[in-house]
C-alpha cells in the first residue's frame, strides 16, 4: 500500500487497490488502519495493534500530520475520512465500469445516440443529474438523438458512419462502420485486388512478392470480398439501418414522458431508466438475430486453428483490435454469455419459422390441386 506525507504535494491517504475500498472504507489495510487511527488506543475494534499497521500509515496518518490536522481543524468523522479518500483515489471521471452489466449497457449506449447522460458527439459521459433538470435541455436532447440516428442511418446507407467505444484503458474512443454502398464498393476493391494478384492495390497494401505470396494475396483478398463484404458487411449494413430507424423513433417518444414526468426528479430518474434499457434492449435484440453483430461473432470460426462456431467467440479475450467484429466491444464473460443464448435462440426461431413456412406452402399447393380435381 503506497502513502505520501500530506505535506509537500502527495496524497493524505494510501491509494485503494480496488473502488470497493474507496466505497465503503472497509476493505484492504486502509479501512483497519482508519478504525485503528479513530480510536483513542490506535487499535480498531476487531484490537489490531498499531505495530501490525502499515509502518508508511503510522507515519503519516497518525505522525506530525496528524497532530496538525487535530490542532488546526476539528476532528473528521469516518464518513468524511471515506469520501475524501474516495475522492483522491476512487478512480479517474468517466472510467469504465467494473462489473458485466454495466460495461455491456455502458458499451451499447456509447454506440448510438440516446442515452440520457451520454454526450456522443463529445465523447462524454455525465455523472451529474443537474444536467436534466432543464426543460429545455431534456426535450432538445431526445429530439438531437433522433436526428443523430437518422444521420447514422443515412450513413449505415452510404459509406458508413461513426460510433463510440471504450478502449483498454477505459476512454471513449471513435470507430467507423461500413454502409451498405460502402460494402459494395469494397467488394469490387477487393475482387479486383484478387483477381489482379495484387497489381491493383487500391487500399494501398504492401505488394506480394512472388508466385507462393501473390497466390496467398489471392487467396485472402477473395476471402475478405466474399465473407467480409459480401456476406457480412452488406447484411450488417441493412441491420444497423433498421436499428437506426427503431432507435430514431424511440428518441421521440420519450419527449412526452421527458416533457411531462420530467420535470420532477422521480420522473426524470424513472424515464432515464426505461428508455435507457430499452434502447439497450434493442440494441441487443437487433445484435443476435441473425445479420446481427452479436450473431456473426458467435457464429464466427477459425478455420486455421481449427475453433468450431461458438467455441471460438468464447475463447476470444476482452480486447481484440485486429478483427472488426470485436473491434469495438468489450468481450466480457457477460457480454459472451447473454449474446451466445440470444443467438442460438435466434437460429432456433429462424430454423422453426422456415420449416412452418415450408409446410405452410406445401398444405397451400395441395389444396389447390384438390380444388383442381374437384372441379373437374
Amino acid at each position: 500500500m503506497n502513502t505520501q506525507p500530506i505535506f509537500g504535494g502527495g496524497r493524505l491517504f494510501p491509494e485503494s487497490s480496488h473502488p470497493s475500498e474507496a466505497a465503503t472504507g472497509k476493505a484492504g489495510g486502509f479501512g483497519k488502519a482508519l478504525d485503528a487511527s479513530m480510536a483513542g488506543d490506535r487499535a480498531d475494534s476487531t484490537g489490531i495493534p498499531s505495530a501490525s499497521l502499515p509502518a508508511a500509515f503510522n507515519g503519516n496518518v497518525m505522525g506530525p500530520s496528524a497532530l496538525l490536522l487535530h490542532q488546526y481543524s476539528p476532528p473528521a468523522t469516518r464518513k468524511e475520512i471515506v469520501t475524501a479518500y474516495s475522492a483522491q483515489g476512487g478512480g479517474k471521471k468517466d472510467a469504465a465500469p467494473d462489473d458485466g452489466w454495466r460495461k455491456y449497457k455502458d458499451d451499447q449506449l456509447l454506440r448510438n445516440p440516446g442515452g440520457d447522460h451520454y454526450y456522443l458527439e463529445r465523447k462524454r459521459v455525465s455523472d451529474d443529474p443537474k444536467e436534466r433538470e432543464s426543460f429545455t435541455d431534456r426535450v432538445g436532447k431526445d429530439v438531437s438523438d433522433s436526428f443523430g440516428n437518422v444521420k447514422n442511418f443515412f450513413g449505415n446507407l452510404l459509406m458508413g458512419s461513426k460510433i463510440r467505444y471504450r478502449d483498454e484503458k477505459g476512454d471513449i474512443q471513435e470507430g467507423t462502420q461500413k454502409g451498405l454502398i460502402g460494402s459494395v464498393v469494397e467488394f469490387f476493391k477487393d475482387l479486383g485486388s484478387a483477381f489482379s494478384f495484387g497489381l491493383w492495390r487500391p487500399d494501398n497494401e504492401e505488394a506480394p512478392r512472388g508466385f507462393a505470396e501473390r497466390l496467398s494475396f489471392f487467396g485472402a483478398k477473395l476471402k475478405e470480398a466474399v465473407l467480409g463484404d459480401l456476406v457480412e458487411g452488406i447484411p450488417r449494413s441493412v441491420n444497423h439501418m433498421a436499428k437506426n430507424v427503431v432507435l430514431a423513433g424511440w428518441n421521440l417518444a420519450q419527449v412526452i414522458p421527458d416533457a411531462t414526468v420530467g420535470n420532477f426528479e422521480r420522473g426524470r430518474k424513472l424515464t432515464t431508466t426505461i428508455f435507457d434499457n430499452g434502447q439497450v434492449m434493442v440494441e441487443y435484440l437487433t445484435d443476435v438475430i441473425p445479420t446481427g453483430d452479436a450473431w456473426f461473432r458467435v457464429h464466427a470460426a477459425s478455420l486455421t486453428g481449427l475453433k468450431a462456431p461458438v467455441l471460438y467467440n468464447l475463447e476470444m479475450p476482452e480486447h481484440v483490435k485486429d478483427d472488426v467484429r470485436w473491434q469495438y466491444v468489450r468481450n466480457t464473460p457477460f457480454r459472451k454469455t447473454i449474446e451466445t443464448i440470444g443467438a442460438l435462440l435466434a437460429d432456433t426461431a429462424a430454423i422453426a419459422l422456415a420449416g412452418q413456412t415450408g409446410f405452410s406452402s406445401n398444405q397451400s399447393s395441395d389444396r389447390h390441386e384438390l380444388l383442381k380435381d374437384l372441379i373437374r
